[in-house]
């Protein structure tokens, strides 16, 4: 868990400074010759972004169906992301989420449990920084008790903030169907839905 945590802080870092660097370079006109006011061919699109890329993370809360009787409400997952992201027009992101927690069972006896999540997420600008947004998960859990796998589909809604003019936070509430799977704590299938709520941030890369 500790290297997990390190890693996102190293890439919470690694995206903090390389918006910096584009925010100071975005500053720059694209021809030194050009007279004020006109930036030329070279000028950025897009309100200053010259691309919709973006690197970026988020911390994942919920709570629901998953594995185990009742795992409560909190931290889920800790998810590096890459996408596109057009402002006022649409977003798609794919996002890689590792989190580790521990499961009780009947005996007393506690199993560590190796959660990774792979999530598609389309989302479309309704009313400026808001989005509407839809989401596939394909999820996986390791125990020493099983090796489960399951789907997930998902639809809500977000909203963005920009700090600078190419990095951005942005929070997400969404409700997530889990589709039927075997629970190896309950010793049964399970189904059902869960709310998920992200609180991240992005970096258009250039």
């Amino acid at each position: 868990m500790k290297g997990i945590l390190k890693k996102w802080f190293l890439l919470v870092v690694l995206c903090s400074a390389f918006a910096l660097a584009q925010e100071g370079i975005s500053e720059l006109p694209a021809n030194p010759n050009a007279p004020a006011g006109d930036m030329g061919a070279g000028a950025p699109v897009l309100g200053g972004i010259r691309t919709p890329f973006i690197l970026g993370g988020a911390l994942g809360f919920g709570s629901g169906t998953g594995v185990g009787a009742d795992r409560g409400i909190g931290l889920r997952q800790i998810e590096p992301m890459v996408g596109i992201w057009f402002p006022a027009l649409g977003v798609l992101r794919v996002g890689y989420g590792m989190y580790d927690y521990e499961e009780d069972v009947e005996s007393g006896k506690n199993y560590e449990v190796e959660h990774s999540e792979l999530d598609f997420e389309l989302g479309v600008h309704l009313l400026g920084e808001v989005y509407l947004m839809g989401s596939y998960s394909r999820v996986k859990e390791l125990s020493d008790l099983g090796d489960i796998a399951w789907n997930e589909w998902g639809l809500g809604f977000g909203s963005i903030l920009f700090i600078f003019s190419k990095t951005m936070m942005f929070a997400e509430v969404a409700y997530r169907w889990v589709l039927t799977h075997y629970d190896p704590f309950m010793d049964k299938k399970v189904h059902g839905g869960r709310i998920q709520m992200n609180l991240g941030f992005a970096a258009y890369v250039f």
